[in-house]
């Protein structure tokens, strides 16, 4: 089966098919229609494939530039990782954009944003300003499984939004473009690692998604608080 057409493609499709019904059409009927008419349309045709030949290589050139920038922008995150010796940084490509798992860490049963994370989150709003002052910053939160899961969900929002409020009154993120997510103790780095101290650390964390800016994601629901002691 022939690959599907992409809708430029379609398009283009459809005018040339019209091209041959109408030349027909006036073939049939060549006593009724001028050459005059016939000479207009024709040209009028050719000139709309121009105009869409012309859209189409102005998309291609924006998806290069596109691709262009996130390289560059994933070489800057990356240069950031070791600017602050963290190897355990991460970037994956996804769909229009990247996550980054730089480590921002929190305390047990803490939500606040730690003084030693202050300089990481300076220089992530910078090296995106730098690429996509447009675009948008999603703030994913986690939680370690110690405590109950909708405690955890709350917990890992709060950091989420504590997160973004550093980036948007202090790094100068605009506001209107950073979001936040709260999954709690879903996907967690280090599986049944919990409590105090170091132990549960890489799982309480947030990490970042950045989109392009027609591109949105949901805010988390978050729960409601609770006096409950978790991770």
């Amino acid at each position: 089966m022939a690959d599907a057409l992409s809708p430029e493609g379609a398009k283009r499709f459809a005018t040339m098919a019209a091209v041959f019904v109408l030349a027909g059409s006036m073939v049939g009927c060549a006593a009724k229609v001028r050459q005059d008419v016939f000479d207009e349309t024709i040209a009028d045709l050719r000139t709309e494939m121009a105009d869409l030949d012309g859209r189409v290589a102005d998309n291609a050139d924006r998806i290069a530039a596109n691709e262009a920038a996130l390289d560059m922008l994933r070489e800057d995150l990356e240069a950031l990782s070791v600017e602050f010796g963290e190897i355990e940084a991460q970037i994956a490509m996804i769909e229009d954009g990247l996550r980054f798992a730089m480590p921002i860490h929190f305390e047990f049963d803490r939500s606040e944003v730690r003084t030693i994370d202050e300089p990481k989150l300076d220089r992530f709003a910078e090296v995106t300003k730098k690429y996509y002052p447009a675009a948008i910053v999603t703030v994913e939160g986690f939680a370690d499984p110690a405590g109950s899961a909708a405690y955890n969900k709350w917990l890992s929002g709060q950091r989420a939004e504590n997160v973004a409020t550093y980036l948007t009154s202090n790094a100068g993120l605009p506001e209107g473009r950073v979001k936040t997510a709260a999954y709690g103790e879903d996907r967690l780095v280090i599986p049944g690692a919990a409590g105090p101290g170091p132990e549960g650390m890489e799982n309480r964390r947030v990490t970042f998604v950045i989109e392009m800016a027609n591109e949105r994601r949901p805010a988390a629901t978050v729960a409601s608080t609770t006096t409950e002691e978790g991770a």
